[in-house]
């Protein structure tokens, strides 16, 4: 089949591009002919809040065919255009962000009202962002209303597109482990070059990502505050760009007993960094206030990593093979230092449960889960 593919890839920097990327090689593998096309221009200046949408050093012309601009209704047209000239069968626009709809729903518009028997597929990574708005809500019922069917990475997401358009049935599928990274460093090199204690005298948790308030950092911090005592500290290691002022959660380490066990690096992190911060660690701590599904989670189970997670959202269905981490009540500090003594106490991790893990969580079988609906719905 030929899928045109209208999303974000790199060089835009973050698990959406990398997430597509990944995606487009799984389903090209599968013998089925993708055509990427990027953004010229994402998010307009004044709604990012980070420091570059791109990777450092990388230019858009290393990447797919950048056309689309969100805010520029002549590239719309010019986008569609180009897309369909490529004669495609199915179109594939994931959602992450109801900021894009306008520049998203036109593309679709356009391109169906030229090819009535275009099948288009809104893959939803959240039904409405993180911290929705009135018009995010409203926004993301005019990007459903688009598209004619939606795929949701977990159930979660899938109940919400219901609860938005209560005719909408999302087939669901799985977010896969991300397996493209460079091999750990060795436990002692890692904490070495971040200046960490040596695992003979220190766990280290890791909290990694964007920071936002939303993934309940706070939690975190009140939590490391109430661990129990043991033969070893528990030290935190905080890495990912801070979206939200910082001056709040610095003062909560600050008023904490241990300062000195909380290491922070508020910028973003290079993919080539990931085998340090990741291997100085023992366990992984996603305590979500709100969530749809986890790429952080999806490198900690690849690098083999246990996780610490809130129940909330579709962050527990990766974590159903016993081994890979446990699940606590979200915005209880009390349960998540319960949670992250567990784990530390369950230590070393059995490597079969994460063999198991990427088996089932591979791009290999989510391209062939995809490559099954689109056959059933190509023969419909």
């Amino acid at each position: 089949m030929r899928i045109a593919f209208a999303s974000t890839f790199p060089p835009y920097r973050g698990g959406i591009a990398q997430f597509n990327q990944k995606l487009t090689e799984a389903l090209r593998e599968e013998g089925h002919e993708v055509h990427c096309s990027n953004w010229k221009r994402q998010y307009p200046r004044l709604i990012f809040p980070g420091q570059s949408q791109l990777t450092q050093g990388s230019h858009l012309d290393s990447g797919p065919i950048a056309l689309l601009d969100s805010i520029d209704p002549r590239t719309w047209k010019h986008t569609a255009e180009h897309l369909l000239a490529w004669g495609p069968d199915a179109l594939l626009v994931p959602f992450w962000h109801a900021a894009l709809t306008p520049a998203l729903g036109s593309l679709i518009a356009r391109m169906k009202r030229k090819r009535p028997g275009l099948l288009v597929i809104g893959l939803m990574h959240n039904a409405t962002s993180h911290d929705a708005k009135i018009w995010d809500v409203w926004l993301t019922k005019r990007f459903l209303k688009n598209v004619d069917i939606t795929w949701t990475l977990s159930e979660q997401v899938a109940d919400r597109v219901h609860d938005l358009m209560p005719s909408r049935s999302s087939k669901v599928f799985f977010h896969p482990l991300y397996d493209q990274y460079p091999e750990l460093q060795t436990m002692q090199d890692a904490r070495t070059a971040l200046h960490l204690p040596s695992q003979d005298e220190a766990d280290v948790v890791l909290f990694f990502g964007l920071i936002r308030a939303y993934k309940g950092l706070k939690t975190l911090i009140g939590a490391k505050e109430l661990l129990g005592s043991s033969d070893k500290t528990v030290h935190l290691l905080i890495a990912g760009e801070s979206y939200d002022d910082w001056k709040p959660y610095q003062a909560l380490i600050d008023a904490g007993g241990s300062p000195e066990q909380v290491h922070v690096h508020t910028r973003f992190i290079l993919d080539a960094e990931l085998p340090t911060f990741f291997g100085a660690c023992n366990a992984v701590c996603l305590p979500y206030l709100t969530a749809s599904q986890s790429g952080v989670s999806a490198i900690a189970l690849h690098y083999g990593i246990p996780v610490i997670a809130s129940d909330v959202g579709g962050l527990s269905e990766y974590l159903k093979t016993p081994g890979t981490g446990i699940v606590c009540p979200p915005n209880d500090p009390e349960a998540l230092a319960k949670g992250i003594q567990n784990v530390l106490e369950s230590l070393p991790v059995s490597s079969e449960a994460f063999d198991a893990a990427r088996t089932q969580y591979s791009w290999n079988n989510l391209a062939k889960a995809m490559t099954q609906e689109l056959n059933a719905k190509a023969g419909s």
